[in-house]
């Protein structure tokens, strides 16, 4: 094709791509400009609305203002998931790594730099990291949980930075004056056996700290319960389910106990009181019964469930101080419940709990498309989970003997017999050290060697 048929073609379809100003003011008169302007506010209003996603459960109405802290690895990843609900969080670690894929604000991790980073499972490097950044941990505190009117500490209780950290993290909460609540991790089933000694050694300074009355609630989640209940999730999966589920029926608490009821409603100061006021450990849990419709269906699934679907076992739900238990539903299930049935249930946990000095039950209708009913409870003022506690312990003293036995044994195969008599006499060493240089081959190294080449 020639250059000149090239440019006519070029110059034909500019032609036919022009457009005249008539043309264009008949198009624009053919909109209704009004409508055009709606359509642009509209447009916008969806971006910023898109944007204002996170703000808005920022903003969610709750009864309690929780400041999170999270220490630590596993601690962090819980505070993280409270973050994610919208509450003021700040997390600290020994390790830089760690914090790294934290999803929060960078402005508010610290790291506790001490030695090559990261505390290896020892208490004593994650107590001594935290005391040396002490004033840093309170200035930050301060400075993003100043809001706050209950805080929570989060951390593992086999960890080195989160459970070496307890004591100095806890003088400076103290120090601030708000209530402390501690929501702590045991050890999966598969944790090793520093791990687990770590837990006891953590967990005893902890209950100690309850009932002194220096930390106001002390909440146990059992990391091989979850392991139990999320058994088929992935690997890569478990920990961010995990949290979410360990985060999750508490925010339910402080988020309906702010909202009204037509029925009955666990308000705000009965939340306060189960979650610090309870002077000892809590508990708490989720279970879902699909089968609603007899009479007494909550509570047979209240007796065979509660237990199971509580995120720690072990405890024994009769020395319960406070109980808060709330049935949540959507409208057209709470039309197929007969009247009676939380009444049923109610009877049941308070049984279950021994009668305590309080049960405080909510009633709520929801947004939820599930045909289902929800019901969450916290128990508060329990004793420590004997049972659970009894089998850390029996599981650390098997751990550590096979350690020792394998330390004895990697000892042994470290002495190499030689097959010489070692107790040779030092004169008969010496004996044969004269032998040795009188005999022909030692003539040739030692000094009386001379060259007779010249």
């Amino acid at each position: 094709m020639s250059a000149k048929t090239t440019s006519e073609e070029m110059q034909k379809e500019e032609i036919m791509d022009d457009v005249t100003n008539e043309e264009v003011k008949a198009s624009e008169d053919q909109v209704d400009l009004s409508k055009l302007a709606a359509l642009k506010a509209k447009s916008q209003a969806k971006q910023q609305e898109t944007k204002m996603a996170s703000k808005i459960v920022a903003k969610k109405e709750r009864s309690l203002s929780l400041g999170v802290v999270g220490s630590g690895q596993a601690g962090s990843r819980i505070a993280e998931a409270f973050y994610k609900l919208g509450y003021d969080t700040v997390v600290m670690n020994t390790a830089m790594q760690d914090l790294k894929f934290i999803d929060i604000p960078d402005s508010n991790k610290l790291l506790l730099e001490y030695g090559v980073g990261g505390a290896s499972k020892e208490l004593s490097i994650g107590a001594a990291a935290a005391e040396a950044h002490k004033d840093a941990i309170a200035e930050l505190i301060n400075g993003k949980l100043s809001t706050s009117k209950i805080n929570v500490l989060c951390l593992s209780l086999g960890g080195g930075s989160g459970a070496g950290s307890c004591d100095t993290m806890i003088e400076v909460l103290s120090q601030i004056g708000k209530p402390i609540v501690v929501m702590t991790v045991l050890p999966m089933d598969t944790e090793d056996s520093l791990a687990k000694s770590n837990t006891l050694e953590t967990l005893s300074k902890l209950t100690n700290y309850a009932k002194s009355k220096k930390i106001s609630n002390l909440i146990v989640i059992d990391n091989a319960k979850l392991e139990s209940i999320y058994h088929d999730v992935s690997q890569m999966d478990f920990y961010s389910i995990a949290n979410k589920a360990i985060v999750e029926p508490l925010d339910i608490f402080n988020t309906y106990s702010a909202m009204p009821s037509s029925t009955k409603a666990l308000d705000s100061m009965e939340f306060l009181k189960v979650l610090i006021d309870g002077e000892g450990l809590s508990v708490y849990g989720e279970l879902t019964i699909d089968n609603y419709t007899e009479e007494t269906s909550i509570a047979e699934a209240v007796v065979s469930n509660l237990n199971g679907n509580l995120l720690a076992s072990g405890f024994d739900l009769t020395q319960s101080r406070y109980v808060g238990f709330m049935v949540i539903a959507n409208k057209t299930v709470w039309s197929k419940i007969p009247a009676a049935s939380i009444n049923y249930a109610a009877a049941m946990i308070n049984d279950l709990c021994g009668s305590p000095k309080g049960v405080f039950k909510g009633i709520y209708v929801s947004d939820s498309t599930e045909d289902v009913v929800k019901v969450y409870s916290l128990f508060s003022g329990l004793g420590l989970p004997s049972n659970r506690v009894d089998q850390l312990k029996k599981e650390t003293q098997k751990l550590q003997n096979n350690v020792k036995a394998k330390d004895e044994q990697r000892n042994l195969t470290l002495q190499l017999d030689t097959g010489i008599n070692a107790e040779i006499s030092a004169a008969q060493k010496i004996k044969n050290q004269i032998a040795a240089k009188n005999s022909t081959f030692g003539k040739f190294l030692g000094s009386s060697v001379k060259d007779r080449r010249k």
